[in-house]
């Protein structure tokens, strides 16, 4: 086979334990299970002592009497070590830094399971979001989408294929159906014991059957406890002090909207961070999403089982929220609860899948939602759409000046009109520094629509697209594809990602002039 883990053994010729301490070498925690001074599960909960010496005791229990009992027997055993003070939460964080990392010959049962973990790790430490598995007649493809392109990281003969799918879905995720069938969609999320041991939130399965055989593909959900700003994220400086307008709101529904995989969970959850960092903890807030994506700084819970979002959402409002943060409004029944989650006086956040910010009312008017509901400025409060794009590695980007030849007829003359085409770079063939991908990562374009009566007043009255032309003419509004300009101008985006995700660049200046026209 083609290697899917640069510099490991083949992991079919490996044994599952063999490859899995290969992949994940463990960081020793003198107190975890089977270490020096192995603790009761109750007061491991309370202190970590790591192979650096520090003896991490949380603040609230410092003068335990049991943890006082062992830090007298370190020092009689002659055991060096520095106190410090933190959280439960980083206790627990610490454990689960080194328990999870590797498997064993028990949790992971045949090759396949190991080979499966093996992709995932190779996935992870490239950053992917979504794993594709593409069984064909002979040979099954296996695919990596990093940084929103996607690229093939490996081959197999077409039956591992099958097996992969099948121990997948079989043995390594909580499921509905009794086991995997290729010629059925399916849908499933792979146990926490797999993906904890990555450093994964999470991982969710989609099948779908293909001419040739099945299709299945991954979304990673990490768990990045890396604190991240709306600027990390790509926002401008003006969006970020609109986003800081909607959360000092009482009440209200904000809708982050966008395509499926344009980082609209991400956004949510550090603005949500934002939200809880602003008030310092002192307000509740709550979710409700299907399955949580991220973790955020708020009571996070899962869709029941057989529960509907209506019901979810109708159970929220009982448990004394101040905000309230859904996954997603899905139909017309998710709608009315959100908007019921506003009128009754929340913050409500919450995405929808929609192309632009003006157009997201036309969504919610299609499921049903009552005009009078939607053009309330005091209750649909605010609307961000955004996308992701491909970040150029600058150590390997090239002057679009110099290669011409690469550039449509159609997107030299617009880069022309918008004389940026001096400023514009284009992905090179890539280097050591972005691993050969030509990219380095994804920044959000994005457009922050904050309602108003008069704006509410053109959209009823005249439609979207008047609409649309007054919030850009009227009252200053950054379109995504103005955002996407700023950011190819900077030499930062290859204007022909931009194309393939927002649209050509000309798009709003047809369109506004159209509207006008009329």
């Amino acid at each position: 086979m083609t290697s899917i883990v640069e510099n490991t053994p083949n992991i079919a010729e490996a044994s599952a334990a063999e490859t899995l301490v290969e992949l994940f070498p463990r960081r020793s925690v003198l107190t975890a299970p089977g270490g020096r001074f192995e603790l009761k599960p109750d007061l491991r909960q309370l202190c970590a002592l790591t192979v650096d010496g520090k003896l991490h005791v949380s603040a609230q229990h410092r003068t335990d009497p049991y943890i006082m009992a062992f830090m007298d027997q370190l020092e009689h055993e002659g055991v060096e070590y520095e106190l410090t003070t933190c959280s439960m939460t980083d206790i627990k964080a610490i454990y689960q830094s080194t328990e999870h990392l590797v498997l064993s010959s028990t949790q992971v049962e045949t090759d396949r399971q190991a080979q499966a973990v093996a992709i995932l790790a190779d996935a992870h430490q490239r950053g992917a979001s979504d794993v594709h598995i593409v069984v064909g007649h002979e040979i099954t493809r296996i695919k990596y989408r990093v940084h929103g392109l996607l690229w093939e990281a490996g081959q197999e003969k077409s039956a591992v294929g099958r097996e992969l799918c099948a121990a997948l879905y079989n043995s390594m995720c909580d499921v509905t159906k009794d086991h995997f069938q290729p010629q059925i969609p399916q849908d499933a999320r792979v146990s926490r014991k797999f993906v904890e041991q990555l450093g994964l939130f999470g991982a969710r399965i989609a099948t779908r059957p293909l001419v040739e055989g099945p299709l299945m593909v991954m979304r990673l959900l990490y768990d990045d406890k890396s604190k991240m700003s709306l600027e990390d994220l790509g926002f401008l400086p003006e969006q970020i002090l609109q986003f800081a307008r909607l959360r000092s709101l009482p009440y209200g529904v904000n809708l982050i909207t966008g395509p499926t995989g344009s980082g609209k969970s991400k956004t949510l959850q550090v603005n949500i961070d934002l939200q809880d960092e602003e008030c310092r903890n002192s307000k509740h807030i709550l979710t409700v999403e299907d399955p949580p994506e991220y973790r955020c700084r708020a009571n996070q819970s899962p869709l029941g089982t057989g529960e509907t979002w209506d019901e979810a959402i109708t159970n929220s409002m009982r448990l004394d929220p101040d905000s309230l943060m859904y996954g997603e409004i899905r139909d017309l029944a998710s709608a009315q609860a959100a908007f019921r989650g506003g009128m009754t006086g929340h913050l409500v956040w919450s995405t929808l899948h929609t192309n632009n910010a003006v157009a997201s009312l036309q969504r919610l008017g299609d499921m049903g939602v009552d005009q009078y509901l939607i053009t309330d400025p005091a209750l649909m409060t605010g609307i961000i759409n955004q996308s992701l794009l491909p970040v150029l590695c600058p150590e390997c980007r090239v002057p679009a000046g110099d290669h011409l030849d690469q550039l449509d007829a159609g997107l030299h003359a617009r880069l022309e009109q918008l004389q940026i085409l001096d400023k514009t770079n284009l992905r090179g063939d890539g280097c050591q520094h972005c691993k050969g991908l030509g990219v380095i990562g994804r920044t959000v374009v994005a457009e922050v629509l904050l309602t108003d009566l008069m704006f509410m007043k053109v959209f009823a009255e005249q439609g979207a697209s008047a609409a649309r032309r007054h919030w850009v003419k009227e009252m200053g509004g950054i379109t995504k594809i103005a955002h996407a300009i700023t950011k190819i101008g900077n030499g930062d985006i290859d204007p022909r990602h931009a194309e393939t995700v927002i649209g050509p660049l000309d798009f709003d200046r047809q369109i506004l002039e159209l509207t006008h026209a009329c």
